[in-house]
């Protein structure tokens, strides 16, 4: 009955939404740049500048196109700007070249050949800082082709973040932002909020969800994004479904990791557009998955699906789903350590798009996700510990989300909506463990460790907001406020207001000036308890207040430059766990130096600087560092975050001849903060000793990496087949992580190393059939 209830408040408030805005909305010209998003919703990927597409361009004559990429030519045409193609469903805004007339030759004058080709050099770029299409946190962007070409992320597109300023990762797919872990990032896929979607849990979550066939673009904000994302505090990964707008393709792939088919198009019968990808894993995934210590056979299994059906061109109603299903059993060499595990997502939603008028617009969808977790983990070290654990977890949880957005003027943008969940976790778990008494005194332990748990936290929680976003000559505004609240079981009602204000000035047509400044503010789920310490009441909310600085340069020789300041200030820190020493363990919550950090508030701040150069029309490169500093505070004192790295570098080149495409990324950053120790072995008159230094006091050193990546595509008559190869730490670089425990007389724990080389080859075969 309470569910009931709260179902019926939600409608009543879409209800309620509706009718707000209903009564003042009239017909109104669309713009171009309404038409040209129109058509990046329908799965294209539109490039163009804000010096090119301003907002004062409005439609001159109506449409009579119906599908989206013809109706963005038909609106462009009579400010003589068209569409040219620059890839597989990927296309850039520029002035149509005028045909001359042709002209008879007269005595005397010599006949020029014609050339081949109306362009020989399109000089466009897309405006990272924009405020456009709603957003005003300068996301940074990647479509499905800028993926498949970053080497190591072909079967992983969520690691792709990893090349960006502010990210920190060492090969796992969980990448930090700005400080933050990946609990504290949305991660949403068609309007949906994702838990932890990823493959090989167990193993630093060294895959991620997703084939790249399945995305369209992926926008990452690392600060200061948009109102309209809630839930968490650190920043947020948008991940739009891949669509085309007319015509099919269908694709079949494989590579040492997984096999894949796809498919994606719009029928030429009925108004409707589909995706459809599956993957599996490959035999022997992971013959030796990690840093080569382990051995194992992880599976996975995904399905990634969206239809949507337009019976018109003002309504969309879409059916989605993912499906997750993992297997894992793994053990380290020396049988240290065993764990398997069974992982289950299931995510289905639909949803409904709204054209009331052409200034009015809304986005509601209705998800409903079940998870299951199964976890069983021993830990085996002769003469320090012993253990095992089970671990089972599952939620269900139902969401509803409305956005609503109204164009009273082509200068002014009011965006609002709500969302809310009804969310039911079940948690157990069971730990049998024993120290060794040195062991134990040395990390501030209890010689017996074992835990027996047993909660079901539930929740209800909701959330509105608002914003207003306008643009005068030089200047873009958006100043939003969002409230959130939670109702869990049991306990007082929690609530948050989280003001937002995001500037942009351009200071001239090739400079720009932006800045944010924002609360946001992050509740504990019910999946996130931590019933390994059989927690009994949720945490406080986590508050972090974003504050960013930046200048943009982008000048129309294909040169673009970026300088970012950022300051992250966590006022309230939910408690995490991490381990002092060992980094890389398959039973983590087993391993006696694991530790729960809980600060009385934390901070992350930094410097960001990346640039993009179009050497050719074949050869481009980019470069991006980040200085940065990440602590957390404690009454007397202050420590590093685990991941902090003061100074870190990327940087990459891209070749383009043809069918052949080849890039090479360097990685480098400082080595990630280091405790050590020192272990006095047994003497006839005294016992062993381990006395533990300061808490990531010292340095691990530097980490590098050299990833290479290349392709060929062969085209065929419908058809074509693309082969690549690439290479991940092609050093074979020794980057040191932590110490891992040992067995030993002399010695507790002995050096290890994060992901060795790694080689990968696959093919993807592709029939389609484009009628663009």
């Amino acid at each position: 009955m309470a569910t009931y209830s709260f179902v019926i408040r939600v409608a009543g408030g879409v209800l309620l939404c509706l009718w707000l805005v209903i009564a003042p909305a009239h017909a109104a010209t669309e713009s171009i740049a309404d038409i040209l998003a129109g058509l990046r919703r329908s799965g294209v990927d539109v490039i163009y500048s804000t010096d090119l597409i301003t907002p004062s361009m409005r439609l001159t004559t109506p449409l009579n196109s119906t599908t989206p990429l013809e109706r963005a030519r038909e609106a462009l045409a009579p400010y003589g700007l068209t569409l040219h193609a620059v890839g597989t469903n990927r296309y850039v805004v520029t002035r149509e070249v005028p045909v001359p007339a042709a002209v008879p030759p007269s005595a005397g004058m010599a006949v020029m050949p014609e050339r081949s080709g109306a362009l020989e050099e399109i000089s466009v770029y897309a405006s990272q800082y924009t405020l456009g299409e709603g957003a005003t946190g300068e996301p940074k962007s990647f479509s499905s082709s800028d993926i498949d070409r970053i080497p190591g992320d072909e079967d992983n597109a969520l690691r792709a973040t990893r090349l960006l300023p502010g990210v920190a990762s060492n090969g796992s797919s969980r990448a930090y932002i700005r400080g933050s872990p990946l609990d504290d990032v949305l991660i949403q896929f068609d309007g949906v909020s994702l838990c932890d979607p990823f493959h090989m849990r167990d193993f630093q979550s060294l895959l991620s969800a997703f084939d790249t066939a399945a995305i369209s673009r992926m926008d990452l904000y690392s600060g200061g994004f948009p109102v309209r994302y809630g839930a968490r505090s650190g920043a947020v990964i948008d991940i739009t479904p891949r669509a085309l707008s007319s015509g099919y393709e269908f694709a079949v792939g494989a590579s040492r990791l997984s096999y894949a088919v796809s498919s994606v198009g719009q029928s030429g019968h009925w108004p409707l557009d589909w995706l459809v990808t599956f993957r599996n894993s490959a035999p022997d995934v992971a013959g030796k998955p990690g840093n080569g210590n382990t051995v194992g056979d992880p599976q996975f299994t995904e399905s990634v699906g969206r239809v949507r059906w337009h019976p018109n061109a003002a309504t969309a109603w879409t059916l989605g789903w993912l499906l997750l299903d993992d297997r894992t059993s793994v053990a380290t060499s020396h049988a240290e350590e065993t764990a398997t595990a069974r992982y289950r997502d299931e995510y289905v939603w639909t949803g409904f798009d709204l054209n009331v008028t052409d200034r009015l617009r809304s986005h509601t969808v209705l998800a409903v996700s079940d998870v299951g977790r199964t976890r069983s983990g021993a830990l085996q070290i002769r003469g320090l510990v012993r253990g095992h654990v089970d671990d089972v977890r599952s939620f269900s949880r139902t969401q509803l989300r409305s956005e609503w957005s109204f164009t009273p003027s082509p200068r002014l943008t009011i965006e609002y909506g709500l969302e809310a969940s009804d969310t039911n976790a079940r948690l157990r778990y069971d730990r049998v463990e024993y120290f060794q008494e040195f062991i134990a005194r040395g990390f501030g332990r209890a010689p017996d460790n074992s835990l027996k748990a047993n909660i079901t936290p539930e929740e209800i929680a909701y959330g509105m907001w608002t914003a207003v976003r306008h643009r005068w000559a030089s200047l873009e505004a958006e100043l939003g406020v969002r409230f959130d609240g939670q109702a869990d079981e049991g306990f007082p009602t929690a609530k948050e207001w989280s003001p937002r204000l995001n500037l942009r000035y351009d200071l001239t047509p090739r400079w720009h000036l932006y800045g944010s400044w924002g609360h946001f503010t992050q509740a504990q789920r019910p999946e996130e308890w931590r019933v390994e310490e059989a927690q009994r009441a949720p945490d406080a909310p986590q508050l972090a207040i974003h504050s960013t600085l930046g200048v943009d340069y982008q000048s129309s020789q294909q040169t673009r430059l970026a300088l970012e300041a950022y300051r992250k200030r966590w006022t309230h820190v939910s408690p995490y766990y991490d381990n002092t020493l060992e980094k890389m363990t398959l039973v983590p919550d087993l391993i006696p130096d694991r530790v729960l950090i809980a600060p009385i508030d934390s901070e992350s701040s930094g410097v960001e600087l990346s640039a993009h150069r179009a050497f050719t029309a074949g050869l481009e490169g980019w470069a991006a560092y980040t200085w940065s500093r990440i602590v957390d505070d404690f009454p007397n004192k202050s420590m590093l975050r685990g991941w902090d790295q003061p100074h870190a570098l990327t940087s990459g080149l891209t070749w383009t001849e043809g069918p052949v495409a080849t890039e090479v990324v360097l990685g480098w950053h400082s080595g990630w903060p280091r405790t050590r120790f020192t272990f006095i072995p047994p003497r006839s008159s005294a016992p062993p000793a381990l006395l533990i230094g300061g808490r990531n006091s010292s340095r691990w050193g530097n980490f590098f990496t050299l990833d290479l990546r290349s392709s060929w595509s062969i085209p065929f008559a419908g058809t074509d087949l693309s082969l690549w190869a690439e290479a991940t730490n092609t050093t074979n670089r020794r980057n040191p992580c932590c110490a891992r425990f040992l067995a030993s007389d002399s010695t507790i724990a002995a050096p290890g190393d994060w992901l060795p080389r790694s080689f990968d080859i696959g093919f993807v075969w592709r029939l389609n059939d484009r009628s663009f």
